[in-house]
């Protein structure tokens, strides 16, 4: 079994999530407008787009078109990109709908899916992801 990388760009370590959500005044929400093989493009919510890599883009992918993110700007999926290079995609779970105003709780548990459950709602998980600026 190969051991994980922690920079920026390939998994989300636990000391970095919890860093990335104890710093809320840092946090910016955006849209994904396009995810490709190890890197994706988010629009910041003034308009600005930036390349970013990452190496779970196809974990991502199966989350952020799941349909069940809540909705942002453009009736797309909101994201929110964290300090640390950490991106926080909020997922519902099937059936259920992501509140809007999720709690949060920074002690980081992972689910076999890659999300961190550190329990924003009993209804769902926040995903998360390390990014590098491209």
């Amino acid at each position: 079994m190969s051991e994980k990388i922690y920079k920026p760009g390939h998994f989300v370590h636990f000391i970095q999530a919890r860093l990335a959500l104890e710093e809320t005044g840092a946090w910016r929400p955006g849209l994904i407008t396009e995810i490709g093989e190890g890197t994706l493009k988010i629009k910041s919510i003034d308009g600005e787009v930036r390349d970013f890599n990452c190496v779970e883009t196809n974990r991502m992918r199966d989350v952020y078109e799941s349909g069940r993110v809540p909705e942002g700007r453009e009736g797309k999926g909101m994201i929110i990109v964290a300090a640390h290079n950490v991106l926080i995609i909020p997922c519902a779970d099937k059936g259920k709908i992501f509140p809007s105003q999720a709690l949060i709780n920074p002690s980081v548990n992972y689910l076999d899916d890659g999300a961190a459950q550190w329990s924003p709602t009993t209804d769902g998980a926040w995903h998360l992801f390390s990014i590098e600026a491209a």
